[in-house]
């Protein structure tokens, strides 16, 4: 008798989680026939696993080894501390506003879909389109920019470990192609296998994260005082030291950029209008926490920061760990570095693929009709993947004739990335009284408008300075190329559009037949 009510109660309790679990998929798919487009990706990605990609993506420990030029080069010690912390906090308003936008529209067109649906009736077409061409720019060439230096990375722990060996441009892009290509394996899988690989590489960056923060003041025989690096400025540059600090600010900015990969996925997420926004918030909030704390641990330890930032491997954290480490601990906490920052490649890899996609449903893009195909055995847009691994491909080899030409192109998909997060968030100040707009379970509610007023400030005050050189009278080499790249791919887009793309692109478009 006891039996029987035990599996009766057992039966219902696996009804009961059936029909939530069918609930669920119906809100979310509901949902996106609202929008206009039919469901045709498995949704396999849970908080948990979106919570991964968009922190893998953001990739606090390559990223602080990446941009420690910024803080420690610009600044030093209060640029690592201060600098970081102002950049952190200062932008999490434009993630508050964007996360909003991704409650109300879980599409994954993501920022251009946005900037539609946000922007007043006569500036539609025009921001939806800038949106579109500025993540085609800037998501590819992230993609890439972290790739390549992930393989620079693994290159510099080879070179600790063996000293005598001389590190060559082919070296390094050879590497880097194998990488992109082994992303591009890993994308084509279906969803659940790429949400378990970043929820993997997300604990391991981590991890080593938490155990390099706290090993390295235990390690080292001298440290800067605690009032040193909270106080000490150390302008390295021609600039004056006020402009200085403003561009440490661009080591959290380029850090914690990137997390609308969450809204590029939120066809592929379970619950999308509150998982993805959580994701984006959460993420952003606790990277910024743990780079502060990581880069406290490292302006204790740089006592010497001319020699870090004239070191010969390129990579100032690499050396800081071999002197206080020694040569075998820094290999091994290089080497798992670098699988974190080929984490943060796949997650970016993720993102451009599902942009493609997206805008190639939406008749955006040459060849839309096949970029748009989503393969019925994995339920993942592979032709678009194949495409942007093609893409990466070609560019890095710029890199063999000329670091200089590679590394411009990425200071384009900077300011291309600023100008695509801020465009929507634009719209949404500009029109207030959008009788479309319908705000989703996520919202900031009575703080909202703020909120956005104060992220649109900010990265007004942002773009000038990820578009500044290194310094006054710059030469070719340390040049910041942003403006003369962006500009004339855009020139380009609008050509395109001029002849080709007005017959086909009309913003988005449902492809949804309504019944």
């Amino acid at each position: 008798m006891s039996t029987t009510a035990s599996i009766n109660v057992s039966d219902e309790k696996e009804s009961v989680k059936d029909v939530e679990v069918a609930v669920y998929a119906r809100d979310d798919d509901s949902e996106l026939c609202e929008l206009g487009y039919k469901p045709e990706f498995k949704r396999d990605f849970s908080f948990i696993g979106l919570f991964a990609l968009t922190s893998s993506e953001l990739a606090v420990l390559p990223g602080v080894a990446g941009t420690i030029w910024y803080t420690m080069g610009y600044c030093g010690l209060v640029g690592m501390t201060w600098g970081w912390l102002v950049g952190a906090v200062m932008g999490q308003p434009l993630a508050y506003s964007l996360a909003e936008l991704a409650s109300a529209y879980p599409t994954s067109g993501g920022l251009y879909y946005w900037a539609f649906m946000t922007a007043p009736p006569k500036w539609k077409m025009v921001s939806c389109y800038l949106v579109a061409w500025s993540m085609i720019i800037s998501t590819p060439l992230a993609c890439c920019s972290i790739t390549y230096s992930a393989a620079q990375l693994l290159m510099a722990a080879i070179q600790i470990a063996y000293p005598d060996y001389a590190v060559q441009a082919w070296h390094i892009y050879l590497v880097y192609v194998a990488m992109m290509f082994m992303s591009y394996l890993i994308i084509c899988m279906p969803t659940r296998y790429v949400s378990w690989f970043n929820i993997f590489a997300y604990a391991i960056g981590t991890v080593l994260l938490l155990v390099s923060t706290i090993l390295l003041p235990i390690k080292a025989q001298e440290l800067n005082s605690g009032k040193a690096i909270f106080t000490e400025v150390y302008n390295q540059l021609e600039w004056p030291a006020g402009w200085s600090f403003c561009m440490s600010f661009l080591s959290a900015t380029w850090t914690l950029s990137g997390y609308d990969v969450a809204a590029h996925v939120a066809e592929e997420t379970s619950h999308a209008s509150i998982n993805v926004p959580r994701a984006m918030v959460w993420s952003t909030w606790s990277s910024a926490f743990l780079g502060f704390v990581y880069l406290i641990s490292l302006a204790l330890c740089a006592t010497d920061i001319d020699s870090l930032m004239a070191n010969p491997l390129g990579q100032p954290i690499g050396t800081l760990m071999q002197q206080v480490l020694g040569t075998n601990a820094s290999v091994a906490l290089l080497v798992i570095n670098f699988f974190a920052q080929f984490a943060c490649g796949v997650a970016f890899f993720v993102a451009a693929s599902r942009i493609f996609f997206a805008y190639s449903r939406d008749k955006a893009l040459p060849g839309s009709d096949w970029l748009s195909i989503v393969d019925k055995r994995t339920h993942t847009p592979n032709n678009a993947s194949l495409v942007v691994f093609l893409i990466s491909a070609a560019f890095g080899a710029i890199s063999v004739g000329s670091d200089t030409a590679f590394q411009a192109f990425f200071s384009g998909s900077t300011l291309a990335g600023q100008i695509s997060y801020i465009l929507p968030v634009l719209g949404r100040c500009l029109y207030e009284d959008n009788p479309e707009y319908k705000a989703g379970p996520y919202n900031l509610g009575r703080w909202s408008r703020t909120i956005r007023f104060v992220a649109v400030a900010w990265n007004f005050f942002i773009m000038p300075l990820v578009s500044f050189p290194e310094g006054p009278n710059p030469s070719a080499q340390n040049m910041n190329w942003a403006v003369v790249l962006y500009v004339p791919v855009q020139i380009i887009a609008m050509v395109y559009w001029w002849f080709w793309g007005h017959k086909n692109f009309t913003g988005p478009r449902p492809n949804l037949k309504r019944q």
